[in-house]
């Protein structure tokens, strides 16, 4: 059974039609192939511990590992909880996200004696804590000097504040113009370290200024850190920031969407050479498209449609021979053409602005009318009068190519 004519050469036209679009998106995937095979199987969210990018903790986390500190990352607040025991002195805890726990479990992790470092908490968090903390509002990122008696400040020099400041009251210090502050928790042993610029702990700004050793001291003054990095789909938070649910991979994938966007319309858009003029497969003469349309209205019985285009038609012509602007009312066209011509500009405004006429005849003598006028007013030509016995039996003989709309 051969196949069928034609087919395989419309495969063909397929194909080099689309070429470019087909390239383009080939490309596209062969980069996004490549990228993901060259970029390192690494954790991305984050402050994570095991992650190496700008904004992930691996570095922090490793000279920690090597101090002889155990990190234990965890996920969940059951993991957390089970990390951290019925009593946990001796033991950090660093929450990512605060805002992503509530009341109810901030109480319970602080009733295990872990001392709490947390990352840019709101006030709902501080205040199920502890009393001796509030946030104070927000400052520029700048590198400042610790300006406090604490040991771990003291000992690290200017680091990297700013961010969301704190003000801190009853037994509470305050360091870095309000963005390190540490004080005790209301229920529990342990103490409560708020740290308003968590950029310091990532890998990008950790080995610049004092910002290794603040968070090597913070994190580091016990043998064991818990480093909690809360899910969203396991808070029971009242609230969760929609940044929060999003995946890390989305707003790459919009990027790489909305450049292939930009190609595709780059390749779509372009022009291919100078503007050919395509000869019309028909071609119909104007004359045949005027009658039509006469024949069109008087099957219709539009004779006040037809007469309207009459009117109209005349009324632009008139404007253009004696000079009036293409605004002109029909009173001033009227005004301007009895004076060129001599008629009555009453019977002249009721020619161009009267009442429809009434059967086929009456559109017949008010085209032959119409006709008579313009030959009056028209340039080089000379007063002429049309008696109803030359008038064509049918309206749509009498309407010129110029007079259709």
């Amino acid at each position: 059974m051969s196949a069928a004519p034609g087919g395989a050469g419309g495969a063909a036209g397929l194909v080099r039609r689309y070429r470019g679009g087909v390239l383009v998106v080939l490309l596209l995937l062969a980069t996004a192939v490549l990228v993901t095979l060259l970029t390192p199987r690494t954790e991305e969210a984050a402050f994570s511990p095991e992650s190496a990018n700008p904004a992930g903790g691996r570095a922090v986390a490793r000279v920690l590992a090597d101090q002889g500190v155990q990190v234990a990352e965890v996920r969940s607040f059951d993991a957390a909880d089970d990390r951290l025991g019925g009593g946990s002195d001796g033991v950090t805890l660093l929450v990512t996200q605060p805002d992503l726990l509530s009341a109810q479990r901030w109480r319970r992790l602080a009733a295990t004696g872990a001392d709490l470092v947390l990352l840019r908490p709101d006030a709902g968090t501080l205040d199920a804590l502890t009393g001796a903390v509030r946030v104070a509002g927000d400052a520029s990122t700048a590198v400042r000097d610790p300006g406090c008696d604490l040991p771990a400040a003291r000992a690290a020099g200017p680091a990297r504040a700013g961010g969301r400041t704190y003000a801190g009251t009853d037994g509470a210090t305050a360091c870095y113009g309000g963005s390190y502050v540490r004080a005790p928790l209301r229920d529990g042993s342990g103490t409560l370290t708020v740290v308003g610029q968590p950029s310091l702990l990532t890998n990008r700004w950790a080995a610049q200024d004092g910002n290794a050793a603040l968070a090597l001291r913070t994190l580091g003054a016990h043998r064991d850190l818990v480093w909690y990095l809360p899910d969203p789909r396991d808070t029971d938070a009242p609230t969760v920031p929609l940044s929060a649910l999003l995946p890390p991979w989305l707003w790459p994938s919009v990027g790489v969407l909305g450049l292939a966007g930009v190609v595709l319309l780059l390749w779509r858009g372009r022009r291919l050479g100078r503007l050919v003029a395509e000869p019309l497969p028909v071609l119909v003469r104007a004359a045949e498209t005027v009658e039509g349309h006469g024949r069109l209205y008087a099957s219709a019985r539009a004779g006040g449609r037809a007469a309207g285009a009459l009117r109209e038609a005349t009324l632009r012509r008139l404007r253009t021979w004696t000079g009036l602007d293409p605004q002109a009312g029909v009173g001033d066209v009227a005004d301007q053409v009895a004076w060129v011509t001599g008629r009555p500009a009453p019977a002249v405004r009721e020619l161009l602005a009267g009442a429809d006429p009434a059967d086929d005849p009456a559109l017949v003598r008010l085209a032959l009318d119409l006709d008579a006028l313009e030959r009056d007013v028209r340039p080089g030509s000379s007063p002429s009068v049309t008696t109803p016995a030359a008038a064509p039996t049918h309206p749509s003989r009498t309407t010129r190519p110029e007079d259709t709309p």
